[in-house]
């Protein structure tokens, strides 16, 4: 259980550590349009907030997006499931471990999270909200659990960064 909670929280540092590099560096120097996903999702030059973006993404753009957390949570699954072995692994117990993380990880079909991350986006006050972050809240809200008063801290926590 430790070693999930903790490649829980390896998977989120990382993927905060992604964004925040991102967001740097698209403040250094901004994108040029012809490398953008859409001209859609692009938008104006000055469109720097993840919900304008978002919602302004076609549908395969955001299936993209999501394939790419799944693929991160693949790698760290595997990671954490062989490591550094240098001895045999026994397939079956190594199979059954990664089914496990990544079930913890990525546990509903990736249709209900992007519905539930756009609907998120919907509200405007959630714009300033990364798309990982706001990954892990769609799980919340996929699964049934509350997820408000996360959300609205978190908007303050970011608003006070900017």
């Amino acid at each position: 259980m430790a070693r999930k909670a903790l490649l829980i929280a390896l998977a989120l540092t990382l993927a905060l550590a992604g964004a925040a590099h991102a967001q740097k560096s698209a403040d250094k120097k901004p994108a040029s349009l012809s490398s953008a996903p859409s001209a859609a999702a692009a938008g104006h030059a000055t469109v720097t907030n993840f919900g304008q973006r978002w919602t302004a993404m076609t549908d395969k753009e955001r299936d993209t997006f999501l394939e790419g957390m799944t693929t991160a949570v693949r790698l760290v699954c595997t990671n954490a499931v062989f490591g550094q072995e240098t001895k045999p692994v026994d397939m079956q117990a190594a199979n059954k471990s990664f089914m496990e993380c990544f079930a913890g990880m990525f546990p509903y079909k990736p249709s209900d999270i992007k519905s539930a991350m756009t609907s998120l986006y919907q509200d405007k006050n959630n714009n300033i909200v990364p798309y990982d972050i706001m990954y892990g809240m769609s799980l919340l809200k996929v699964k049934g659990d509350p997820y408000e008063d996360n959300l609205v801290r978190l908007r303050q926590d970011l608003a006070k960064r900017k």
